[in-house]
């Protein structure tokens, strides 16, 4: 198998990439891993993987532009560029390696690869079947023209792989509507989370407390990600729970939406309440995990939520938005969560402040998150994924 994904990323989709090769090299499965220079956490996730990796070299190119308009549209324009350019250079590495070795399935992460996987496959009569998982759903609404412009390569991806990973079912049936792909082409496969590093972890310190007066949110800050209403909810929390603290990880990725938020924090006096992290390493995100109250994720735009299913594996009672993917994941029925609207702010108030008020509560819920988190072991999903590999290798021979 070549799996190919779309760049450097030490988390998100590299660390995707990183589980699934390393479970599915468990499964005595080859796997070929082409990707650009890794950075040092990427570097070390390598090492403790038994897949081969073929580096490529790609461009660096600066993204700094004093208009906001012409920034992002440059910025789109070279980013556009670097992953062009990295899918041409990644197919004569594609190309070398089916001339080399017998490769059964191309697994792309991109859309620019999965295109240039399936010419690279034709032009050496399609000796493999190539597979394309969609790792951005552009919010599961309805594509206006713009939209469409912007992501030209979605159709051509989608129409001429083999086959589809929706990465939830949600993913599925918006694929189905708005590009009219066939519902048999496409296979629900979830990401999973490292439940043997959590599970070391906790070893660690014998079990997760949940005792502290943290509420955790994490994801990379975002307007998407909706940081500034749960902001806003916990000024409307401390004023019955003043003993709690909103803590947020993650990156920057919108400057100026950060910038609005501690706008916000100061016109409200909000600072003791509330504190900003950043980016934190792993092991102090576990211990966030383990120490945190509940966990509080209002996302608006969401195609497979990494960090709440890491939630669940530590036991962390869970309020979120109410969005499909996230459905996919919990639901109010099974126990672990409570789903608002993630614009209402006084609804995610009251969810809090129920959860804080209830003790019996909360431990319920965190037994059924425990439960339905250790339910997402990369394990399952490498053998879900090598199903479908072997049922396209069977028909591909039967059809021949």
């Amino acid at each position: 198998m070549a799996s190919v994904p779309p760049g450097d990323e030490a988390a998100g989709i590299e660390g995707y990439i990183f589980q699934l090769t390393r479970s599915l090299a468990r499964l005595d499965c080859q796997v070929y891993v082409i990707d650009v220079k890794a950075g040092t956490l990427a570097k070390k996730l390598r090492q403790e993987s038994s897949a081969i990796f073929h580096k490529v070299w790609t461009l660096s190119l600066p993204h700094r532009y004093k208009s906001p308009f012409l920034q992002h549209f440059i910025n789109y324009l070279l980013t556009m560029f670097q992953i062009l350019f990295f899918a041409v250079v990644s197919s004569f590495t594609l190309n070398h390696l089916i001339h080399k070795d017998k490769i059964d399935i191309i697994h792309t992460h991109n859309r620019e690869m999965a295109i240039a996987a399936v010419i690279v496959n034709k032009l050496n009569g399609k000796p493999a079947r190539v597979i394309y998982t969609p790792q951005c759903a552009l919010g599961l609404t309805k594509l206006k023209w713009h939209k469409r412009l912007i992501n030209f390569a979605e159709i051509p991806a989608l129409r001429w792989s083999d086959h589809v990973i929706a990465l939830t079912p949600s993913v599925k049936k918006w694929l189905v509507s708005e590009f009219k792909i066939s519902p048999d082409k496409i296979t629900p496969i979830s990401v999973g989370t490292a439940l043997d590093e959590i599970e070391e972890f906790l070893s660690s310190k014998a079990i997760a407390s949940h005792q502290s007066n943290i509420i955790l949110c994490s994801g990379v800050i975002s307007a998407r990600k909706n940081q500034l209403s749960a902001v806003k909810t916990a000024l409307e929390v401390v004023k019955k729970h003043p003993e709690v603290k909103f803590v947020f990880t993650g990156p920057i990725s919108e400057a100026q939406y950060h910038n609005n938020i501690q706008k916000y924090i100061s016109e409200n006096n909000l600072s003791q309440w509330v504190e900003f992290k950043g980016m934190v390493p792993k092991e102090e995100l576990y211990k966030l995990y383990s120490d945190a109250i509940l966990f509080l994720f209002p996302s608006t735009v969401e195609v497979q939520p990494t960090v709440l299913m890491e939630a669940l594996a530590f036991g962390l009672p869970v309020i979120s938005s109410t969005i499909r993917p996230i459905a996919d994941v919990v639901n109010e029925g099974e126990g672990s969560s409570i789903l608002v609207d993630p614009y209402d702010v006084t609804g995610m108030a009251e969810a809090i402040n129920s959860l804080l008020d209830d003790s019996s509560l909360r431990q319920s819920m965190s037994e059924h998150a425990r439960e339905l988190g250790m339910s997402f072991s990369y394990e399952g999903i490498a053998k879900q994924t090598l199903d479908l590999y072997n049922e396209l290798i069977r028909n591909k021979k039967i059809l021949q």
